[in-house]
């Protein structure tokens, strides 16, 4: 049985182009309505409709939204889709902050719509069967420490690449990064985002796959990017955020993994919540004493709050052992397993940062890289593949050199 659909847009482009790529298993009626009242008005005066197709261009991007919005509010049950001709950010942000559950572009879409709309009418937050072999959610590893540095969101989209490259099939990987100053993993990754962190705390349960496709940043194969934006002045963390649990359950059913990096820039009861609920938890610290005892006392806090620790894991980065602290000595003052020690040369972290390149392309062979790839290896189970003849494993030091 055909599913009906009401169409609000100008012109036939739209409705040619659906009956075209959808044919007679959906019934498109378009709307009579040409302000935001009466769309909603019509959709309660029409019977049996599925969804609610929403054309969007440059000069009634506003409008509609308002109209997307209005519509999410009345029928919070009804999958809202819009539609464009292009896929500019500006117009998909628009229309996915006022609600919409996905973004068809005409064209780019052509061949891949009807999935796309299966998706959409699927219930919300039930997104595809993991095909693992364990069938278990995705897995968490929060990268954090102290003090605030750039080095944090550096690891912590190291360890995501890498993440993203192993397996037989397809890895979907989330790096969230919430350190602060915002924005370090989009400026050192050469990112740009228009839906950032923030915008999914304020929305957690809109959350799902036809959002994380839409809004999110990919910033290569199945490495998705979400961070604070560099205006972020902090003041959505300065008191508890109970969505952040609900967000992370999410992020599981969505993503196989989600590296998470953060520092003491969020209120304690959130980085407790971020470290409680990880599969790996590392604490990133130097062999300083300065940031030694800061990260002592900042554990001791989260003991104090009952906060789990027992996964939770040693990484030494800067690492010389001809200064500072003995790496095991390190360890056992913060009474913690030693995960990993990573050297490496700063000029050249910096020189890649400052590219917007990773240390796996611009140099395989430092000791940052074989330590994030000795760190993946050892402790989180990553394997490099047992054929090394071709492919991007180069990239990553494990190819032919």
């Amino acid at each position: 049985m055909a599913i009906q659909a009401l169409l609000l847009a100008d012109g036939s482009e739209a409705l040619d182009w659906l009956k075209s790529r959808l044919g007679e298993g959906v019934v498109i009626l378009p709307a009579d309505a040409t302000t935001t009242a009466a769309c909603v008005a019509e959709v309660e005066a029409t019977p049996d409709l599925a969804l609610v197709f929403v054309e969007f261009d440059a000069d009634s991007a506003p409008m509609r939204a308002q109209t997307v919005e209005a519509l999410v509010e009345a029928y919070p049950s009804m999958p809202v889709v819009a539609l464009g001709r292009e896929d500019a950010g500006d117009m998909v942000l628009a229309a996915m902050r006022a609600g919409a559950r996905d973004f068809f572009v005409s064209g780019r879409d052509d061949d891949r719509i009807g999935t796309l709309l299966q998706r959409v009418l699927a219930p919300r937050n039930q997104p595809r069967p993991r095909q693992d072999s364990e069938g278990a959610s995705g897995h968490i590893v929060t990268v954090f420490s102290s003090a605030q540095s750039p080095l944090l969101a550096f690891l912590g989209g190291h360890i995501s690449f890498v993440l993203a490259s192993r397996g037989t099939r397809a890895q979907r990987i989330l790096l969230l990064d919430l350190t602060l100053p915002g924005g370090n993993a989009v400026i050192m990754f050469d990112g740009a985002q228009d839906y950032t962190a923030v915008d999914i705390l304020e929305d957690v349960e809109r959350c799902d796959e036809a959002l994380v496709d839409s809004a999110f940043q990919k910033l290569q194969q199945g490495v998705y990017l979400l961070a604070l934006p560099e205006s972020f002045n902090g003041s959505q963390f300065d008191s508890e955020s109970p969505q952040l649990g609900r967000l992370l359950e999410i992020f599981r059913r969505i993503f196989d993994h989600v590296v998470i990096c953060a520092d003491r820039g969020l209120h304690l009861s959130n980085l407790a919540t971020l470290v409680g609920s990880s599969d790996h938890a590392l604490l990133m610290s130097d062999q300083s004493v300065l940031r030694s005892r800061q990260n002592k006392v900042m554990l001791q806090q989260l003991r104090e709050m009952d906060t789990p620790l027992a996964r939770t894991k040693l990484v030494i980065v800067n690492y010389r052992s001809d200064i500072g602290m003995e790496a095991q000595q390190l360890a056992d003052l913060l009474d913690l397993p030693l995960a990993a020690t990573i050297g490496g040369r700063s000029t050249a972290r910096m020189k890649a940062m400052n590219a917007g390149e990773s240390m796996f392309e611009y140099a395989p062979s430092d000791g940052f890289t074989k330590g994030v790839q000795a760190l993946a290896s050892q402790v989180l189970g990553v394997q490099p593949p047992a054929k090394r003849h071709s492919g991007t494993w180069h990239l990553f030091g494990w190819g032919p050199q």
